[in-house]
């Protein structure tokens, strides 16, 4: 019988036997590292949940006295409104009551707000008075008690797209007449003005013709001197009651406009930025190409065991 050598053998078992199916290793894994990007943010919760569609929204009732305010969204209260349908407009929405998921949502948020760590603690400051409270860059500013607006605020979003401002304040949150925030330096999309937070432990009282940005989350009660205006928000509370003394304007944003500010829940319920921050997003990219130059190691690899076998 013929001998049959070791490298004839084994060319006849690699014929009968087809190779294995390859697998495009780099797309597999340059698919991965995008839906781990993506991943970041997918199951992320907008942190004003139902709440969002409402331009003012009380746990009690909503007292509308003098005429000529505007509420650009849903007005929410439970029970009747008080005062005739004479004294107010509602405009991209109705008048709506207040249900369990909205205040359920409310607490939420308003618990969310509270947990957050500060990054400056300005009890005892005038905001848009004292120095080092006239002009804020984006951030979580603590009160242990309260907080009092007087003259203009200014909020330097720095160019930023995703600016956030979150106020905590303890217990009480006071504007005086005529009182004001403004915005500078925001992006080209200006999606920074959705990111205002005035999370107030207890009431919220507005001097005459105060002119404030931002959502406002209650803890109790809310008094609107006349001509007090909120934009680029809303003013919401989960079971307290709302006072309005005339000519009045609640303009919210859209929730297809990136209402949130930025802010979502987590998978553990914990506030986060919906959009990853620039340390995160360097590991996420890095990450992303280390893949890809692991994949091209591997075919190399590959490509010389195959000429080995062959030689």
């Amino acid at each position: 019988m013929k001998a049959i050598s070791s490298r004839h053998f084994a060319h006849s078992v690699s014929a009968a036997v087809p190779p294995p199916t390859r697998r495009p290793v780099g797309r597999t894994l340059g698919a991965l590292a995008l839906a781990l990007c993506l991943g970041h943010t997918g199951t992320a919760q907008s942190i004003l949940g139902s709440t969002a569609g409402y331009g003012a929204m009380a746990g009690g009732t909503v007292t509308i006295n003098g005429t000529g305010s505007t509420v650009t969204g849903n007005l929410g209260a439970i029970g009747a409104i008080a005062g005739p349908g004479s004294n107010y407009t509602v405009t991209s929405g109705a008048v709506v009551t207040t249900s369990a998921p909205n205040q359920t949502d409310f607490t939420k948020a308003f618990n969310g707000l509270a947990a957050m760590t500060p990054t400056a603690n300005l009890s005892g400051l005038i905001l848009g008075t004292t120095a080092g409270a006239t002009t804020l860059t984006p951030g979580i500013y603590k009160f242990d008690s309260t907080a009092q607006l007087t003259g203009t605020l200014t909020l330097d979003a720095q160019g930023a797209s995703n600016a956030v401002w979150v106020f905590q304040i303890g217990t009480t949150f006071t504007t005086a007449a005529d009182s004001s925030v403004v915005f500078t330096h925001l992006a080209a999309n200006s999606t920074a003005t959705n990111g205002v937070f005035w999370q107030v432990g207890t009431t919220t009282v507005f001097g005459a013709t105060t002119a404030l940005k931002g959502n406002v989350l209650g803890g109790t009660t809310y008094s609107f001197g006349t001509g007090a205006t909120i934009s680029e928000g809303r003013a919401l509370t989960g079971s307290g009651t709302m006072t309005l003394g005339g000519s009045n304007s609640f303009n919210f944003v859209a929730a297809n406009s990136g209402y949130s500010g930025g802010l979502v829940f987590d998978g553990n319920n914990v506030v986060a930025s919906a959009i990853p921050e620039p340390a995160t997003t360097t590991l996420l990219v890095a990450g992303f190409f280390g893949l890809i130059a692991g994949a091209r190691k591997l075919r190399q690899r590959q490509t010389a065991q195959k000429l080995t076998a062959s030689a």
